[in-house]
């Protein structure tokens, strides 16, 4: 944690808390978050693009915000040149970098290294966003475990901000303390923030009790772990996610949420 508290103090990390920034009254923005790493936050938000993509029936994009890089250039097939490095240089013509992966869902592969990340600055993620939100209906931004000014940008104007954990002692330590830094550093409604324990295993809801009697932290949902998913579905199959564990119970619990 000390990483995140050093950067904390930096004035870049301050971000404009205002509506105005981002006319997104329209879209449903949705960040999927963890600063634990093997949560599964990759799978949750492209299994939740999936989900809007035919519950809304409308157009989705899921946009991977992670620098280290991420994980959509293998898992899609998606050229180094078609990124978001380059949509946000030309934000008019974004949709030459995305990838269509079904009716009414697309992806976009994030930034090729953190220095590419560092260098991005709010009016262009803005400028980027606003363009993007005359598209598409819901938008679900994949983020990184590391906390920084263009993860903390989308946050803010964010409708709904899912907050993954595992079951681990570890895992709970960390999503409470980003947890506490979100809304008491940075203000964000912890109404916006859902707390989701992914790969649950039978067991597992003996420590996740212990863990809701000492923390505020509502917690939205459970889904359980499923041996038989892999991240690559989404490339060989993708039918095939509608019928894992992880879909569905998601699906459950964002139709419950109402989010969007």
């Amino acid at each position: 944690m000390n990483d995140i508290n050093n950067c904390l103090e930096s004035e870049k990390f301050l971000p404009v808390i205002s509506s105005s920034n981002v006319n997104n009254s329209d879209t449903n923005i949705i960040s999927v978050i963890s600063n634990k790493g093997g949560v599964g936050k990759t799978s949750l938000a492209v299994c939740a693009g999936f989900y809007y993509s035919v519950w809304s029936d409308a157009k989705t994009l899921v946009l991977e915000l992670d620098s280290s890089p991420g994980d959509f250039g293998p898992i899609f097939d998606i050229e180094p040149s078609v990124s978001l490095e380059m949509a946000l240089k030309f934000p008019e013509s974004f949709k030459n970098y995305k990838k269509n992966l079904k009716e009414n869902l697309d992806v976009m592969k994030g930034l090729s290294d953190p220095i590419a990340a560092e260098g991005v600055g709010r009016e262009n993620l803005y400028n980027l966003i606003n363009n993007l939100c005359s598209e598409y209906k819901n938008i679900i931004f994949d983020t990184q475990t590391v906390l920084n000014s263009l993860t903390l940008d989308v946050l803010v104007i964010s409708k709904t901000i899912l907050l993954v954990s595992d079951c681990s002692l570890e895992s709970m330590t960390r999503i409470l303390n980003l947890f506490e830094i979100l809304t008491k550093k940075f203000l964000i409604k912890n109404t916006a923030i859902k707390l989701i324990f992914n790969k649950k295993r039978l067991l597992d809801f003996f420590r996740v009790w212990d863990f809701s009697k000492v923390t505020d932290m509502p917690i939205e949902g459970f889904i359980s772990y499923d041996s038989k998913f892999n991240k690559m579905l989404f490339m060989s199959n993708f039918r095939k996610v509608f019928v894992t564990k992880i879909y569905k119970q998601l699906a459950g619990i964002l139709k419950n949420g109402s989010s969007g």
